[in-house]
């Protein structure tokens, strides 16, 4: 592989820093989805620096990793930087139904990849109504979160195989790197007293 993505992967990092670093300051749910990604990057991208041996397997991992990073944060980036004017605290309230967006971009390419059509009527409608939501400001979660559960399920029951995100796909490449993301989270279950 050329050398040349991990200057590139470098360069990303240091153009996108601060915005990576005020997600992980507010615990971003954007931030907890694009974390398994970012981390196996890093790691490999260490492993580079430290001139560690990186098979073929590592630089596929490492180019899949960073095409997807690189769109995923565009996306992230346009609604943050002009629809939140990256105001990190107006940005929060409306994280879940981006993250929907993610999802369902995630699921249309991965669909286009197994040659299923994604001109699906249910799952255009759920688009523009959680991009109408975000941009007007609407309070519409709970009917976005119905509409998503019932549009998932028609999508599903199109597809003759187990969807599996690539962000699933990258927590288990983490932990078999030893990389354990979610194991210094606490879980907090009922209310503090």
């Amino acid at each position: 592989m050329d050398n040349s993505i991990y200057k590139d992967y470098a360069s990303w990092k240091i153009e996108n820093n601060d915005t990576v670093e005020e997600f992980i300051k507010n615990h971003s749910v954007i931030y907890e989805r694009i974390e398994p990604v970012y981390e196996v990057l890093n790691h490999i991208y260490n492993m580079v620096v430290e001139k560690q041996e990186v098979d073929e397997d590592l630089e596929t991992i490492f180019e899949v990793g960073f095409n997807y990073l690189h769109t995923q944060f565009d996306i992230i980036k346009i609604y943050f930087e002009t629809l939140f004017q990256s105001k990190c605290d107006d940005f929060v309230e409306y994280s879940d139904m981006i993250l929907f967006l993610l999802y369902i971009f995630d699921l249309r390419a991965d669909m286009e990849s197994n040659d299923i059509n994604t001109d699906i009527v249910e799952l255009d409608d759920l688009e523009v109504n959680i991009e109408n939501m975000i941009m007007e400001r609407r309070d519409d979660h709970e009917f976005i979160n119905s509409k998503m559960n019932e549009t998932l399920a028609i999508v599903f029951d199109l597809m003759d195989y187990e969807y599996v995100s690539i962000v699933d796909v990258f927590v288990e490449i983490a932990e078999n790197l030893g990389i354990f993301i979610y194991e210094d989270k606490e879980l907090v279950i009922g209310k503090e007293i």
